[in-house]
């Protein structure tokens, strides 16, 4: 029996790749075609080869100025690990105010003298009400009485708190605060403070977001829309704030809240020296653009504060070191926190005498304590 060549080749194909269907005018049929792969379905696996370092413990003892752990019922277990991964010190940011501050003071502060610093947060309810920053300037002042380091700021401020006889946003800036800023710096409080989110956050969620993955994961996290003020205006609002309140110390959350746009930040810190920054929850936009981010860090290593907006865990901690400490290239930072991006990062490689500050010194100095 006679086969034709074009039967033939339509056999040799189908031995050579079993697990491909072919439709009868020899094309790959849709149901095997990887051209139909979805978006949400693509985990790409790289095929670079390289040097993987691992760092145990910080070159210095860290204080972690950034973290969520007030809701933990495993206070000895943090501590633990703490002591596993180097670090010295935890902020504590979730004390909010009142009886539960004590709580939290009692919990953490109280608990494992040294070892945390427990902030307070501000009550927005009843802010169309007459008196309402009286009443909360006294709070936050009774609240540093009863042993909060410093005050947190989320980014529910200017997107989410909202005047309920207007629906209006209250904004960073809004004159309302002001008394809450000015007890800041007389009572030598630092100001963590979380302004927008990242820059993809408030982009369209379309071909062009870097970031579609994680939007679709949290599609609350999009902040783009009429609804919502743009991220410009936000981080203008922030700036104003900080220059009105040249006496109160601002912790810029985030890299300063603008991670994309480091030449920015870096202007803000030349003109405002009350302002500082930490890096929680960032190495994954600093990892990207290593050369930039070693030459900001070298520059500004006075104003730069080790921060994780992690929960302390196996691993997260040694990204970090990893990401500051080794010229590792192009790897992934996941484990530093949740899922941000496909890119991988490169290792910046800092000086010891730039560590020392970024892990400990800085954090003495603006938080005014030694543990």
């Amino acid at each position: 029996m006679k086969v034709k060549v074009r039967d033939w080749l339509l056999l040799a194909a189908a031995a050579l790749w079993p697990a491909a269907s072919f439709s009868q005018e020899g094309q790959k049929s849709p149901a095997g075609d990887i051209r139909e792969l979805k978006l949400r379905d693509w985990k790409p696996r790289p095929m670079l080869k390289t040097r993987t370092t691992q760092v145990e413990k910080p070159a210095f003892p860290a204080i972690d100025v950034h973290n969520h752990i007030g809701r933990s019922r495993d206070v000895a277990g943090i501590v633990m690990e703490m002591d596993r991964s180097g670090v010295r010190a935890v902020v504590n940011l979730d004390g909010g105010w009142g009886d539960y501050l004590k709580e939290q003071l009692k919990k953490f502060d109280e608990a494992y003298p040294g070892r945390f610093l427990t902030y307070a947060l501000i009550d927005f309810e009843g802010i169309d009400e007459e008196g309402w920053s009286e009443r909360a300037a006294k709070q936050l002042e009774e609240d540093f009485t009863a042993g909060a380091k410093g005050l947190k700021i989320p980014k529910s401020l200017g997107l989410g708190v909202r005047y309920r006889k207007t629906g209006k946003l209250m904004p960073v800036d809004d004159p309302k605060l002001d008394p809450l800023w000015t007890l800041c710096g007389k009572r030598k409080r630092p100001v963590e403070i979380h302004t927008a989110d990242p820059a993809a956050f408030f982009t369209p969620l379309d071909q062009n977001n870097e970031r579609w993955h994680e939007l679709n994961e949290h599609p609350n996290w999009l902040f783009y829309g009429k609804d919502f003020p743009s991220r410009e205006e936000l981080l203008a609002q922030l700036i104003r704030v900080i220059e009105r309140h040249p006496e109160t110390a601002f912790i810029g959350a985030h890299y300063g809240n603008n991670v994309e746009d480091l030449e920015t930040v870096g202007r803000w810190l030349d003109q405002y020296p009350n302002f500082h920054i930490d890096i929680d929850a960032r190495i994954s936009e600093l990892g990207r653009q290593p050369y930039s981010a070693r030459r900001f860090f070298l520059k500004y290593q006075d104003r730069i504060l080790f921060g994780t907006d992690t929960y302390p865990r196996p691993g997260m901690y040694q990204a970090y070191y990893r990401f500051l400490e080794t010229d590792d290239e192009y790897w992934d930072c996941q484990a530093s926190h949740h899922f941000q991006g496909f890119w991988m990062i490169y290792g910046i490689h800092l000086p010891r005498e730039v560590l020392e500050k970024v892990y400990t010194k800085n954090a003495e100095k603006i938080l005014a304590f030694k543990p």
